[in-house]
């Protein structure tokens, strides 16, 4: 219920607030307490409970008497009402965003209007009004992608919003002072074809019943709440509000670990993104792979220490997250490329992101990512980047006879009725006995580490753009090691060509009359067998 008091008028506290609203005070946000008096002082104060702790100075009590409780000790202040902003309602904001200052004039050549009356007297009407609500009108239906990020929003204020708003499909609410998922169902009740919302920076109230709001997001596919201070029970208390929810991002939040969900529960979700929360223990991770649907997972910026899938051995695949096609796990505690080799029992995975881990330490990005893409023989991008056959076929080559000492070591052997590798070693390499079935086992001679000179190394080549003459063209020595897009670099100085227009193929003496493409910039020019004499053709 709304809060009144005899003191209400003239303290610029509005009649209408409840306790539980939202307010912004000298850019600090926070939730109402408490309304009333705190002897010895007089007059009417607002207990208030402030977002950052570190605002506030007490725990909700003064002098010995406690007026309300908030969650932190320090998280509670006294303040006076003239001191709080309580926000505006969405279409005061709407206006304020969306409708020119001269709303009533623009493109208007007629400003008045002659009708005649009674006894044929001509009256002249002014029409600024009526001008002014024509333009909001065709204004607000034109709306499809409203953005309303820190607008002071704290209600919907009208049941007219169907009318006048028909047709918002995605709508950014952030850092607003909505006090409630109920506030939130009023205004998305009237959105009739919202699909996208974004409500992250508020601090909603969670309803007695969320389901019984459901009706009000039934359309709803992607939903944003980040940086609102949630925990998974929270987020798991709230999913009934979301009956078709498609895309969730739950991101830096107080999410630490996560409990199985209820049955039914996130049925059609397809993408969550879980990043920067403090999730360590993959046995938490693991309580979403039940979800049929779930085709991404984004867990960067977590605590991850480990993957694991004990359900299976190395050489199959596992019947968790079934349907899952795209991981992110960039940012987290991995720290062993048996980790890596957990992932190859995914049976749907295409796609993998996975940056600055322990487990990398050391290792140069291309090697990283060639290591990656011969361990998981199912992706089809890295970080980022489309894998081409090419690029796996020379991925898988070099892991197998970079690891093949190691294999033998552990038991393997070229005699396959000898050849018994151990336990750990196909643990820790689950792919390398299929692919040394698929090229064959190394011979001795592949398996020395050979070193060259720079001198040795350097590759005469010529360079030229063949669909411009105007074009001079290149002879350059270039080391075998330099990468395909610090070639790219050079040739924009050289021949103004931009980096990203750049489609380079090559020509060799042993191969007349045939282009081959160079189709990885993280790759060196040694990998793509280029030869003194070759030459690097140029388009755009």
């Amino acid at each position: 219920m709304p809060v009144r008091t005899s003191s209400d008028e003239g303290v610029g506290l509005p009649s209408t607030v409840e306790i539980g609203a939202r307010f912004i005070s000298e850019d600090s946000f926070g939730t109402l307490r408490y309304v009333g008096e705190v002897p010895p002082t007089k007059g009417i104060w607002l207990g208030v409970e402030w977002d950052n702790p570190e605002r506030g100075k007490h725990d909700g009590s003064n002098n010995g008497v406690q007026y309300f409780k908030v969650s932190s000790p320090t998280g509670g202040s006294f303040i006076r009402p003239k001191k709080a902003d309580f926000g505006v309602d969405f279409l005061s904001a709407l206006r304020d965003r969306y409708v020119p200052d001269n709303a009533h004039t623009a493109d208007i050549d007629e400003k008045e209007l002659f009708i005649r009356g009674a006894n044929n007297q001509i009256t002249m009407v002014e029409m600024v009004g009526a001008v002014k609500v024509a333009k909001e009108q065709s204004t607000f239906a034109s709306l499809r992608d409203v953005v309303l990020r820190d607008m002071r929003i704290n209600q919907v204020g009208t049941t007219q919003l169907e009318q006048e708003t028909p047709g918002i499909k995605e709508l950014y609410l952030s850092k607003n002072l909505l006090p409630s998922w109920q506030a939130v169902s009023e205004l998305t009740g009237q959105l009739k074809q919202l699909k996208r919302l974004s409500l992250s920076e508020n601090r909603l109230q969670i309803p007695p019943t969320p389901s019984s709001l459901a009706s009000c997001f039934s359309r709803l596919q992607e939903l944003s709440i980040n940086y609102m201070n949630l925990t998974w029970a929270m987020v798991a208390e709230c999913a009934p509000m979301w009956p078709s929810l498609q895309k969730l991002h739950v991101c830096f939040n107080q999410i630490s670990s996560i409990d199985r969900l209820a049955p039914g529960t996130f049925e059609t979700l397809q993408l969550l993104n879980l990043e920067g929360n403090q999730i360590s223990e993959w046995q938490h991770i693991m309580c979403l792979s039940h979800l049929p649907r779930l085709d991404t997972l984004i867990l960067n910026s977590n605590s991850l220490t480990s993957l694991m899938f004990e359900d299976t051995p190395a050489s199959d695949k596992t019947q968790h997250f079934a349907s899952l096609r795209s991981l992110s796990v960039s940012d987290n505690l991995l720290s062993s490329w048996r980790d890596i080799a957990e992932l190859e029992k995914l049976a749907s995975l295409t796609e993998l992101k996975v940056r600055r881990n322990p487990f990398m330490k050391d290792i140069l990005p291309v090697d990283v990512r060639s290591l990656l893409i011969a361990r998981l023989g199912g992706l089809k991008t890295c970080n980022g980047s489309i894998i081409m056959a090419t690029e796996r076929k020379g991925s898988e080559i070099e892991y197998i006879n970079k690891t093949c000492k190691e294999w033998l070591a552990s038991g393997g052997s070229r005699d396959s009725e000898k050849s018994d590798p151990s336990l750990e070693f196909l643990q820790l390499h689950p792919r390398y006995q299929q692919l040394i079935k698929k090229y064959g086992i190394p011979e001795e001679s592949e398996l020395v580490v050979k070193t060259h000179t720079l001198k040795d190394g350097l590759i005469a080549v010529t360079i030229r753009c063949p669909d411009d003459p105007n074009k001079r063209v290149l002879t350059k020595k270039l080391p075998g090691t330099m990468e395909l897009q610090k070639l790219k670099s050079l040739i924009h100085k050289l021949l103004k060509v931009d980096v990203s227009d750049q489609r380079l193929t090559y020509t060799s003496q042993k191969v007349p009359g045939q282009e081959m493409e160079l189709d990885n910039d993280m790759r060196e020019l040694s990998y793509f067998a280029i030869e003194s004499g070759d030459t690097i053709l140029v388009r755009w």
